[in-house]
Formats: structure tokens, C-alpha cells, sequence
């Protein structure tokens, strides 16, 4: 294990974020509304979120044990710089989704790591969600426009936007009850 979160500490961080994310979509409709629109193609965003997710992975590098891939660490970790910055010079059409995709896989590894083992209600509710996020992941990275589509559809009517925004609400706080009662 990589990582030494309790799938409680996952569950209450994971819960906090939604109700953290979405209720200020909630909250101030508008100003969510154009920061999201904005994302897909803000590429400052992009490269902040390309150095996280570059900089993660070359971290996870460094930690994992790579066994028989050992000797080999320092190129991939040469690998890993020149792809970030590669990714940030050569690839800036949709930077920001492709670095959100890539943290979405990154962190569907935590999650999955903190439900090692464990055998509690919370356990399937943190690994569903983790391969949700392996899916959109993958999806983000390989088709970044699929993200600004999404969020036009959601936006395109006022009620559905409210909707989505109260159903992660209300995921996160049954991720947060479930962390508190794990």
C-alpha cells in the first residue's frame, strides 16, 4: 500500500469536497456556471493541473515498488518529467481536461488503496466511485471535449443544473456519514 489514508479519512475527505464543490454550485449558480465553462480551454489552469498530476505521478514513482522494474526508476521518472512537460508545450487545446483526467485516475488509486481489505458498507460505495472515476478518466483524457459537452447539457437548463449540484451534495454527505460510521 502506497498510501496510508483509513477508508474513514478517505470517505469524510471525499464527502467534504462534494458538499464543499457542490454546494457552492448551490449557492452561487452563476459564478460556477462560468468558472466551469471557462475550464476546458483555461490553460493556466491546465498547466497547474498538468504539474499536480506530472508531479503526483512522478512521486508515485519514486514510492512504488516496482520490483523488477527497479533499476529502470530514474528513466521513468525522466519519462514522466519530459511527458508532463511535453504535455504542456505540445498539447495546450483542452490542457486543463486531459490534466483532470489524468488526476481523476491518480486519485481513483487512493481510493481504491483505502478500500484494501476493508469489509464495510462504505467500502463499495468508495470503490464504485473510484472506477466512476476511472471511466470518466479515461473518457477526459482521450476525448477531452466530452467534458464541455457535458457541461453545456447540464447548464443548458437552470433546473438540471440545480439538480446535479444538490445530488453531489447529497452524495457527499452520505460519503461523509459513511466515513463518520465506518
Amino acid at each position: 500500500m502506497i498510501y496510508s489514508f483509513t477508508l474513514s479519512q478517505v470517505a469524510v475527505a471525499l464527502g467534504l469536497a462534494y458538499i464543499l464543490t457542490h454546494g457552492w454550485a448551490l449557492a452561487r449558480p452563476a459564478d460556477c456556471q462560468r468558472w466551469l465553462r471557462a475550464l476546458p480551454r483555461h490553460y493556466p489552469a491546465g498547466v497547474a493541473l498538468m504539474l499536480a498530476a506530472g508531479g503526483w505521478f512522478g512521486w508515485l514513482v519514486l514510492n512504488a515498488d516496482l520490483m523488477d522494474f527497479a533499476p529502470y526508476r530514474g528513466w521513468f521518472l525522466t519519462f514522466t518529467v519530459a511527458l508532463t512537460v511535453g504535455m504542456i508545450i505540445f498539447v495546450r487545446e483542452f490542457l486543463a481536461v486531459r490534466a483532470l483526467g489524468a488526476l481523476l485516475l491518480l486519485f481513483a488509486n487512493v481510493l481504491l488503496d483505502a478500500a484494501f481489505l476493508e469489509n464495510t458498507p462504505a467500502k463499495f460505495v468508495i470503490t464504485v466511485s473510484a472506477y466512476a472515476y476511472i471511466v470518466a478518466g479515461i473518457a477526459f483524457v482521450a476525448s477531452p471535449y466530452l467534458l464541455r459537452d457535458w457541461l453545456a447539457w447540464i447548464f443548458r437548463v437552470d433546473r438540471r443544473a440545480r439538480l446535479a449540484a444538490a445530488g453531489g451534495v447529497g452524495f457527499g454527505v452520505l460519503l461523509l456519514a459513511l466515513g463518520v460510521m465506518v
